[in-house]
């Protein structure tokens, strides 16, 4: 049962299971802006669930191959599965990559053992919630202002602060090869490229301003949405449209 209809919808995620995980997860998602489908069979969760217009849901077991499908994982964007027991995520992750064979999909995992059979079953991210809550705490210990800084950046209004990523895979031609520093990236949009990854998949932290751009790199870019809106206008258009107006 769907609370209402999507099928025209495309690009969404999916999220499996809306338990303390996935109601997080909702609620960043939906605090960027994203369309949400929330795939639950609790009837508690299913209550909440239903005071969010906003978010789309579906009552039914997601490691089930007619749910996936109803839920549209054909057109989504993205899933992210966190289902309490491992099992049920690597099933989800199983049939999902076979729906769907480039989709994001991110998987939320409780025992360490677990997270090779999650990869090698197609998972793109794995997220152990107890793990990364057991290192943070000793962060707030070793570096408090570090985390602190970080959570700063991360949990910033969108219109006031982005760290965004940028694919180049429609570099302007003229800027092909052309490095950062002829590029004249931060003068020109203000913005900070504070790293990149590579087509080999291996990321650059705060990459030299001798470093040459192409078409296969991803850009980790920081600034205020009209600067990040800069940065894209140079990229693709080659600054020949850059807005004035700050409140573009």
């Amino acid at each position: 049962m769907l609370n209402r209809n999507f099928d025209t919808i495309t690009g969404h995620t999916i999220v499996c299971g809306y338990g303390r995980n996935g109601k997080q997860t909702v609620k960043e998602l939906i605090s960027h802006d994203q369309i949400v489908l929330v795939i639950e069979n609790n009837a508690k969760e299913i209550e909440e669930l239903q005071h969010f217009p906003e978010v789309y849901y579906l009552v039914g077991d997601a490691t089930k191959d007619e749910v996936l499908n109803t839920a549209g994982i054909n057109t989504a964007r993205a899933i992210i599965t966190t289902l309490p027991k491992d099992a049920d995520n690597l099933f989800v992750v199983i049939t999902a990559r076979i729906f769907k064979q480039d989709i994001p999909i991110v998987s939320r995992a409780s025992e360490p053992q677990s997270q090779k059979k999650l990869y090698s079953a197609g998972a793109n991210f794995i997220i152990m919630p107890d793990k990364l809550g057991g290192q943070r705490m000793a962060d707030l210990v070793i570096e408090p202002d570090v985390v602190e800084f970080i959570d700063y950046i991360l949990l910033q209004d969108k219109e006031q602060t982005n760290l965004e990523e940028i694919s180049v895979a429609h570099l302007n031609k003229s800027f092909i090869k052309k490095t950062i520093r002829e590029l004249n990236i931060r003068n020109v949009s203000e913005s900070n490229i504070i790293g990149l990854k590579t087509k080999q998949n291996k990321y650059i932290l705060n990459p030299s301003a001798d470093y040459s751009l192409d078409q296969a790199s991803h850009i980790f870019a920081l600034g205020t949405p009209t600067q990040i809106k800069k940065l894209k206008n140079l990229i693709i258009f080659g600054g020949n449209n850059l807005p004035t107006d700050t409140n573009q």
